[in-house]
């Protein structure tokens, strides 16, 4: 089997494009890389352009749901990959994923493991919170609470009538996610296949944003934002206590406040 990589850029030679980019050809059999940017500058399209099979789209004047769109309406295999261009496949991570696919299944999401210092010690004290492994305490929160593409192998024909609403620049994985699940597919979340994911702050727009979609598409409902919202204070107190690390407790308290503030917008 071979499949289509779907992969949305923008200036994305850093943190890790090229160490992307060969984990996706060594560890999945790739028929087309369709490439979505969105207008960079930095050398990615010139870059990319010299990998075998790969496909070009340009997305200047878009964003990640029209990207995304794009990238889906290009897929001609059965089934497809997404990979975010900050991530590094794990080994035999295509064959690792095919092994949860079954008749009703239609997604895998290979749990996404951050190695930014600050997002990885937010995850790592909560790891110790639940008292579990950091790949199994992702997939129990990712589990119950949303969709993701990271790493996500998909069933193509679930996906073919999906229609992203144009502003879902976030979340439009979510809303992909949902698209399948509706169709009456699984969508599976698994610890393994896994990848690294060289996470970025987003900063303080990108969360308020966060909370306007959130409510505006009815994604969670204002018990799921008030609970974290409540929760702020003793979380962000845990994470400084056992990592020591003040930044990485600012940035959940950030998170969750501008959520809040971004779902109260909204209405």
């Amino acid at each position: 089997m071979r499949v289509d990589v779907v992969l949305l850029t923008k200036n994305s030679m850093k943190p890790c494009l090229p160490e992307c980019v060969k984990s996706i050809y060594d560890n999945v059999p790739v028929n087309k890389l369709i490439v979505v940017d969105g207008g960079s500058t930095d050398g990615t399209v010139e870059y990319l352009e010299r990998m075998p099979s790969a496909v070009v789209i340009d997305d200047s004047n878009g964003n990640r749901a029209t990207a995304r769109q794009k990238g889906i309406e290009t897929v001609e295999t059965e089934f497809h990959v997404h990979v975010d261009s900050d991530v590094i496949l794990c080994e035999g991570w295509f064959e690792k994923a095919l092994r949860h696919v079954e008749d009703d299944v239609g997604a895998v999401w290979g749990v996404a493991v951050p190695i930014e210092q600050h997002t990885f010690n937010i995850v790592y004290a909560m790891s110790k919170f639940y008292r579990m492994s950091i790949r199994d305490m992702l997939v129990k929160q990712m589990r119950s609470e949303r969709c993701m593409t990271h790493d996500t192998l998909f069933r193509t024909e679930p996906l073919k009538d999906v229609r992203i609403p144009r502003d879902m620049h976030i979340w439009e994985d979510e809303y992909i996610g949902r698209h399948v699940i509706k169709k009456g597919y699984r969508f599976l979340k698994v610890k393994e296949p896994y990848c690294l994911h060289n996470v970025s702050e987003k900063g303080r727009d990108s969360a308020v944003l966060n909370g306007y979609l959130l409510h505006k598409y009815g994604l969670w409902n204002f018990k799921m934002v008030l609970m974290r919202f409540i929760l702020t204070v003793p979380k962000c107190a845990w994470i400084y206590a056992v990592t020591r690390d003040l930044e990485a407790a600012r940035r959940q308290a950030l998170t969750y406040t501008l959520t809040m503030k971004g779902w109260l917008a909204y209405g």
